[in-house]
């Protein structure tokens, strides 16, 4: 006769399971991540900057490993409205939080609404606006209604993006990540700039990413209708984009009092930017999946454990966690440092350098990326893609 098995025993052998599949999930993902990445085989950068006076790193003492919530230490934002899309997952989640925890207003723009609630539950001077970024009504929804409640915007906060997904092309038929990364942060932008005028003093931060290094805009083919299509591709000069962007509304706005910024977060393997470029073209359960991982490797020290495993020799190849992806952020958005300036690509809480086009830095913005004369085209093209067009 078998000896029969308690009921405690039987309860901690069936929590064991999903906890078994649970850390051998954990340790296939580092393992895969450690796998694909080639950064700590290579060698310390030593190679050219090229001068700027404008584009030239200041002292200060922030750095790579600074938190969102290290730059408002001693600040106080009372009374001062942020606007942000993306400020309910990752590094705009932990933006929003350093925000708030210093007396501001955030309106979070989501394109959905119960991942939001769930995401920023417990935060106060919190409000949570539906707007998704590839539907121009929603855009013109949420900011009519903003601009009847006639308050000023402080900081406009561009965040959210979506990453390396596969072809797919908007209702009006422009490629996805071009047509939610450029076009629906550059309606957005237009259509509040009366708000961020009332401010005197507003700025506009706009999420680039060290990506742009890959790929200029392909100004002949933006929506890949000739060219063969590359995710990766596809997504750089999307944020290329953003960063000429940034170029050209701080040139045409400055004369209102506010400045642009283009942010590189870091590299973030923890961020949720994953699983919300799954959403649409992903089954939900896979989508599900992607949240619950991050969640999992953000939890568990993934980043920190990477890192030690890793051992970059450049601090650009070092990885961040989602706290400190929130920092450069939240630095563009509200440091003195950065007054009467405009127009600037930032990195790890500071000015960055720039470097060759063709340059293996890890760091740094490609002079690509701050050309006037390009910016002025894509200024033009976002206004023809979109059909908004900016007047005095």
């Amino acid at each position: 006769m078998k000896p029969k098995i308690s009921f405690k025993r039987k309860t901690i052998l069936i929590a064991a399971i999903p906890l078994t599949l649970l850390v051998f999930f954990y340790a296939v993902v580092l393992f895969i991540l450690i796998k694909n990445d080639g950064s700590s085989a290579d060698p310390l950068y030593s190679g050219p900057i090229i001068p700027s006076e404008e584009q030239q790193p200041i002292q200060n003492s922030f750095g790579h490993s600074t938190e969102a919530m290290d730059v408002v230490k001693g600040l106080d934002l009372t009374g001062k409205i942020i606007v942000m899309t993306g400020g309910h997952t990752g590094t705009g989640r932990e933006a929003a939080k350093a925000f708030l925890s210093v007396g501001a207003k955030v309106i979070a723009l989501a394109p959905d609404i119960e991942w939001a609630k769930s995401n920023l539950k417990g935060l106060k001077n919190v409000e949570i606006e539906y707007l998704d970024l590839l539907i121009p009504s929603s855009i013109e929804s949420f900011t009519q209604k903003f601009l009847k409640s006639n308050r000023q915007i402080d900081i406009l906060v561009n965040s959210a993006g979506i990453h390396n997904t596969p072809l797919q092309r908007d209702a009006r038929g422009f490629e996805r990540q071009f047509a939610t990364n450029v076009l629906g942060h550059f309606e957005l932008t237009v259509k509040l700039i009366p708000a961020l005028k009332k401010a005197n003093g507003a700025r506009i931060v706009n999420l680039s990413s060290r990506g742009h290094r890959l790929s200029n805009v392909i100004f002949e083919d933006i929506n890949f209708e000739h060219t063969p299509y590359n995710g990766m591709v596809a997504y750089a000069q999307s944020k290329t984009a953003l960063s000429l962007l940034t170029v050209k509304e701080d040139e045409l706005l400055q004369k209102y009092h506010i400045r642009a910024f283009a942010v590189h977060p870091g590299p973030i393997p923890t961020s949720d930017l994953f699983a919300g470029s799954m959403v649409g073209y992903s089954p939900e359960y896979k989508v599900n999946l992607s949240k619950l991982l991050a969640v999992t490797l953000r939890t568990f020290y993934a980043t920190e454990i990477l890192n030690f495993l890793r051992r970059p020799k450049n601090i650009g190849d070092i990885y961040k966690t989602v706290k400190q992806g929130g920092a450069t952020t939240v630095w563009a958005a509200v440091s003195s440092d950065l007054n009467g300036k405009g127009g600037l690509y930032l990195e790890d809480c500071n000015i960055a350098p720039i470097v060759p086009i063709d340059s293996k830095a890890p760091f740094g913005v490609r002079p690509w990326a701050l050309d006037k004369n390009a910016a002025d085209k894509i200024w033009k093209i976002s206004e023809s893609m979109t059909g908004i067009y900016y007047k005095e």
